[in-house]
């Protein structure tokens, strides 16, 4: 695709680069190019591709990647990828000679659709990063889980250093527990981190009573879901307790890390979800920002490994984020409630965390 010129149909940004495609992990790993190739090659095909705008990321300096890591940790990145061939920062986290400027692209994406969307220009108030390596697994001073550079806590630190965001809220919806995303902000009151996943699994992490420490406690929110979990747990999850929690913490920034192995075809995990089920995702985290922050939020793309279900998914989650998906009338959490009501699935009966989703609505103090 071509980059698209804005114009009055523009809903989103969607910034890519064919340089993600040099990075490699080995033969047969699941995190390859093959992920990026499906995804645009859908995107291509997609009737609604007018509205979106292509945009080249740029890459991240050294000075910008220690908002978050260790030099150490920058430097040994760059020479496992300067000496060329293939090695690895754990059992199946592979650097090969183009990773280095892969990830930095990354992050540097992410930095591009945060200047897109809080620049003098007027246009679309999202973006959607679709790059890799992904990032939230990878810690200050080291890479794990197929990740190098945390993108989605770098971006948070930007948007707080450069454009001045107090309070940022980010929401992962990966079938595995972003620790390293939790790790960078879990003494750090200005970042709620909320995550869905898949426990017990990699990462061993992500229990619902880890909430933060220091002025962080209670900006850390974890839905530890059992395998089999489907969109109803998601949904009731969402419009319960992560709309008003995160209504009352009054971001001025929305963050998604999207990982799309939640997937129920997807080999990496036993949850439940359908494409269709990113759609109904994205539609209230795209209105709670639309309410929030001015309509200001960003997408990473983390995980997802079955390719036909994550270009589905990904083109799933950029619809949910445009006006023709029919939320605009959605203006607060009631809104939010009559809209997913009216959707007929019967959510409430079907939720199959019932137990543990009490626990965390009483643990976030929030009121039924």
């Amino acid at each position: 695709m071509t980059r698209t010129s804005i114009g009055r149909g523009i809903n989103m940004y969607f910034i890519y680069d064919d340089f993600f495609l040099k990075h490699e992990n080995g033969p047969s790993h699941p995190e390859n190019p093959d992920r990026l190739i499906a995804i645009m090659d859908a995107l291509e095909k997609w009737q609604y591709n007018d509205r979106i705008s292509m945009v080249s990321p740029e890459e991240a300096d050294e000075k910008q990647l220690a908002m978050v890591h260790t030099e150490e940790y920058i430097n040994l990145v760059k020479k496992l990828s300067s000496g060329g061939g293939l090695s690895f920062l754990d059992m199946d986290t592979g650097v090969n000679e183009y990773t280095y400027k892969s990830a930095i692209l990354g992050a540097g994406g992410c930095f591009k659709g945060l200047d897109l969307i809080f620049g003098p220009n007027p246009g679309p108030n999202k973006f959607f990063l679709a790059a890799r390596p992904p990032g939230h697994h990878s810690f200050p001073s080291r890479g794990s889980g197929f990740c190098i550079f945390n993108s989605i806590a770098l971006g948070a630190k930007y948007a707080q250093k450069k454009y001045g965001i107090e309070k940022i809220a980010i929401i992962d919806f990966d079938a595995h527990h972003g620790n390293g995303t939790q790790d960078v902000f879990y003494d750090d009151g200005s970042v709620f981190y909320i995550s869905f996943h898949q426990y017990p699994h990699y990462p061993g992490s992500g229990d619902f009573n880890e909430i933060g420490s220091g002025s962080g406690k209670g900006y850390n929110l974890n839905f530890p879901f059992i395998p089999g979990t489907k969109e109803p747990d998601y949904m009731s999850a969402i419009i319960d307790i992560v709309v008003p929690v995160v209504e009352r913490f009054a971001p001025g920034l929305i963050l998604v890390s999207a990982g799309y192995d939640s997937h129920f075809s997807d080999h990496m995990s036993s949850l439940g979800l359908t494409a269709v089920s990113y759609r109904k995702i994205m539609i209230a985290i795209s209105s709670l920002a639309q309410y929030l922050c001015r309509g200001r939020m960003g997408i990473i793309l983390e995980g997802g490994y079955e390719y036909l279900s994550l270009s589905e998914s990904v083109l799933e989650t950029l619809y949910g984020c445009m006006d023709i998906s029919g939320s605009g009338d959605i203006k607060d959490r009631q809104g939010l409630e009559d809209y997913f009501v009216n959707d007929g699935d019967g959510l409430i009966g079907k939720v199959r965390n019932r137990q543990i989703l009490k626990k965390i609505k009483d643990l976030s103090g929030v009121e039924n």
